[in-house]
């Protein structure tokens, strides 16, 4: 009964991560110009690389997004999502230090200031820690004759 439980958490987890994702980088992508535009206020790329992180990043969350509930492709994507998570956290944290008055745009315009990053760095943390506990319930040894997950 627990091992169902532990399925049943995970998959939801799974799921809670595959539409964040797809949501973040389906409205990064409808923008492009905009996401360029936010990305710049990092004051960490030059503007011609910060145009190309736009026009690229929102797809690749969109595929990893998308790849997290094929058992095939899961263990790359949550790979990539954490990858994506550990350095947009610190890029905010950076942002954050440096007293930077901007919004994160992680899903577009939002709210911008030391508290919103604050906030987004939490949330990024957080989808890092799940992606990460995703990871570990991927790696965990296979049991003869257990279904898959």
């Amino acid at each position: 009964m627990a091992r169902r439980t532990t399925q049943i958490a995970f998959g939801v987890a799974r799921l809670a991560i595959a539409a964040v994702f797809l949501t973040a980088g389906g409205l990064k992508a409808r923008d492009p110009a905009a996401f360029a535009v936010a990305v710049d206020h990092y004051r960490l790329l030059p503007y011609p690389a910060a145009a190309a992180l736009a026009l690229y990043l929102p797809w690749l969350e969109i595929v990893c997004g998308a790849a997290v509930l094929w058992p095939r492709f899961r263990f790359g994507a949550l790979n990539l999502l954490l990858a994506l998570c550990a350095v947009f956290s610190a890029a905010l944290a950076s942002a954050w230090w440096r007293h930077l008055d901007i919004a994160c745009g992680c899903f577009g315009a939002g709210p911008a200031g030391r508290a919103a990053l604050l906030l987004d760095l939490v949330r990024s943390v957080g989808l890092g820690l799940v992606c990460a506990a995703l990871l570990a319930y991927e790696l965990r040894p296979a049991r003869p004759g257990a279904p898959p997950a």
